[in-house]
């Protein structure tokens, strides 16, 4: 998420697809590349490459931009997700916003075999991901979930709450006078937990 333009009664911010958009292609072009290649080696290339084909044009279709406009002015904020399929608009009143809060976990994801093994290890990943919390318990995404910026080493983390993803959250959180709170997990060291419309940071 970026912010695009930015008044004294209006901010507003963006999040692309691009990057399912490319990933999707990436798809598409490997599984033509097998068709084209391994069609004579092997009688199942044509319907493994029509997987991955298929796959791709899945992701491209399913990636989504999401542009945030907030307008003081009129009380409100403005939520568009739009994909290559279609589009969702969606207006709220700032009023009704309980809070903004940058959600960190640990996700397992699968990395390549170790030394002379086969076997795939798996490593924790620290994610964020910033929401928009309703005073009637809805929830609304700020932006994707994506790797957070904290640095960090095995299950430690070095320094928390100093990311890029942290910094627009309180940003909007301000521009709309409205609490900001950042959750971490337990094993998280150094976390910071950043609340009030005023920004002010508690260690």
């Amino acid at each position: 998420m970026k912010v695009i333009s930015q008044s004294a009664d209006e901010l507003v911010l963006n999040e692309g697809s691009a990057s399912g958009i490319a990933i999707g292609a990436a798809f598409v072009i490997a599984g033509a590349a097998v068709g084209i290649f391994f069609r004579q080696s092997s009688p199942y290339a044509i319907w493994i490459a029509l997987a991955v084909v298929v796959l791709g044009v899945v992701v491209i279709l399913m990636s989504s931009s999401i542009t945030v406009t907030v307008n003081k002015k009129s009380g409100h904020l403005f939520y568009q997700k739009k994909r290559l399929i279609g589009a969702e608009d969606t207006k709220f009143a700032i009023a009704d916003i309980l809070r903004i809060e940058t959600r960190r976990q640990w996700r397992t994801e699968n990395t390549g075999p170790a030394g002379d093994s086969n076997v795939p290890t798996q490593q924790q990943v620290l994610v964020a991901q910033s929401v928009i919390l309703f005073k009637d318990g809805r929830e609304l995404a700020l932006d994707h979930q994506k790797t957070s910026s904290s640095l960090s080493t095995g299950g430690v983390v070095l320094m928390g709450g100093q990311g890029a993803e942290v910094a627009l959250a309180v940003k909007v959180a301000n521009f709309m006078n409205v609490p900001f709170e950042e959750l971490s997990p337990p094993n998280m060291g150094m976390g910071i937990n950043i609340t009030g419309g005023s920004g002010g940071i508690s260690l």
